[in-house]
């Protein structure tokens, strides 16, 4: 079989399947359909004749009025046993038995829903391979994807099909969505955020920005059959997510939006989990911007709403305010206030463990960055490194945290070595990152390095191989 007419035409205007479906004004599975002789609708038809200004019989367009006769039949994918008839001659001369013509006919379901399978896989890999396009590698696409089929397989299958508007693809009935489903498809939306939250320090920001609006395009489709008692949670959950990965890329008006928005919805539905981590990820913010006794006006109102809690993720984030409080009061020069916040964010910790949120690991981190604030420089590298001995590598984002301060306390030391070394870690991992708040941050301990050892020949030559860095310059 030649080559498609509309294929063809695409190539001849060297454009990809997702720009031709962006100029046309259609989505990239219907370009796929159409150059692989499946119908497309009237409307479809039309705009993709005005783009190249050709009829339906130029671009080889079919007609969903079309003869099924006349519609190429889809090849069946053989069915290949490792037990075939030619292995049983009895069977051959018709002898066949009963379960055997089942199972023929299940192989040839089974024929049937592969077809149907590898057709979908296919419409969808189309549209994901834009991905490619803007830069992404696999591994960078399969991460997001991860996090979004978290909430996508618990979806009843009627729901996806609305969703997905697939019906041509994957047949079943319109049926009404029983509560058990409404169940099953609010815990899964659910396990979804959560799973969101849990890569949060695993991820690159874009992956998690990508993955996040996947998921609220899940939840605001499905909204009237989330049970209300969980939707403003998930629009809260995921608003703050958006706002964590947009004020890690710099955007931080952006984030802001985010974060107003993750407010209101945290208070429409009385969240008060979502709405205490909504003012500490306000105070994060308030701190980028040097505005550190508005940073701790947001993490107090944070604390009075969780304060006397016992659950343990509330007993957790209690901990996090505490010590995020005490980071700002080091950069306020406010001893005591740090000494006291440390001190009661390390209690709440004697019986928790592990986690991507706030644990022991990222007390040493936080008392080790208010250690390098006071000036204290020993206790600060005491600290960060005792973090990073217990951190794990995957958790990249807060592998940075901790050595960009390492760095500059080596710096502040006057250890120029000890510090170089740590900052040639920093640089692999902000490859992977691709974060402009950290790539920000290692640029201003740069500042710090050259400041501590003003002309010292080793120093000027790796600050000036960082100039050099296409993702650092």
């Amino acid at each position: 079989m030649g080559t498609h007419l509309l294929r063809s035409a695409r190539r001849q205007h060297n454009l990809t399947i997702k720009q031709l479906a962006d100029v046309a004004g259609i989505g990239a599975s219907t370009v796929w359909r159409a150059e692989h002789d499946y119908p497309i609708n009237a409307e479809s038809r039309r705009r993709l004749c005005a783009y190249f200004s050709k009829t339906t019989c130029e671009l080889g367009l079919i007609q969903e009025d079309q003869p099924a006769s006349q519609l190429p039949a889809p090849q069946a994918a053989p069915y290949i046993s490792l037990s075939t008839p030619a292995a049983h001659p009895v069977l051959q001369a018709g002898n066949r038995s009963h379960a055997y013509e089942e199972q023929v006919h299940q192989r040839s379901a089974n024929s049937t829903q592969g077809q149907h399978i590898g057709t979908w896989l296919a419409l969808n890999a189309t549209e994901l391979s834009s991905l490619f396009e803007a830069g992404w590698s696999l591994d960078e696409v399969l991460n997001s994807l991860r996090v979004v089929l978290r909430s996508a397989q618990g979806l009843p299958v009627g729901v996806r099909q609305k969703i997905g508007q697939l019906k041509d693809i994957l047949p079943n009935s319109d049926r009404h969505t029983s509560i058990d489903e409404r169940v099953q498809l609010t815990n899964a939306m659910r396990q979804g955020v959560a799973e969101g939250w849990k890569r949060f320090h695993t991820m690159r920001p874009s992956e998690v920005l990508v993955a996040t609006q996947a998921q609220l395009y899940l939840v605001q489709q499905t909204h009237d059959l989330i049970l209300p008692e969980y939707r403003s949670s998930l629009y809260a959950a995921l608003y703050n997510l958006t706002g964590a990965a947009l004020f890690y890329q710099g955007a931080t008006e952006a984030a802001q939006r985010a974060y107003t928005q993750a407010h209101i919805a945290a208070l429409e539905g009385a969240d008060i989990w979502n709405l205490a981590q909504n003012l500490n990820w306000q105070a994060i913010s308030a701190n980028s911007h040097g505005h550190y006794d508005k940073a701790i006006e947001h993490i107090e109102a944070s604390f009075r709403l969780i304060n006397g809690q016992q659950e343990e993720q509330l007993v957790r984030l209690r901990a996090h305010l505490l010590a995020d409080w005490a980071y700002n009061a080091a950069l306020l020069q406010d001893g005591n206030c740090v000494e006291a916040k440390l001190e009661a964010s390390s209690s709440f910790l004697d019986a928790l463990g592990p986690a991507e949120e706030f644990d022991r690991t990222r007390w040493y981190q936080v008392a080790g960055s208010c250690m390098l604030n006071l000036k204290h420089y020993s206790s600060a590298i005491e600290h960060l490194e005792r973090s990073l001995s217990l951190l794990p590598s995957t958790w990249i984002n807060r592998r940075v945290l901790t050595l960009v301060p390492l760095a500059e306390a080596y710096a502040r030391r006057h250890e120029r070595d000890a510090s170089i070394a740590v900052a040639e870690n920093i640089i692999t991992l902000l490859e992977e990152i691709d974060s402009s708040l950290l790539n920000q941050s290692f640029y201003n301990y740069q500042q710090i390095l050259l400041k501590a050892f003003p002309r010292d020949q080793r120093t000027q030559t790796f600050v000036e191989s960082i100039r050099h860095h296409p993702l650092l310059a």
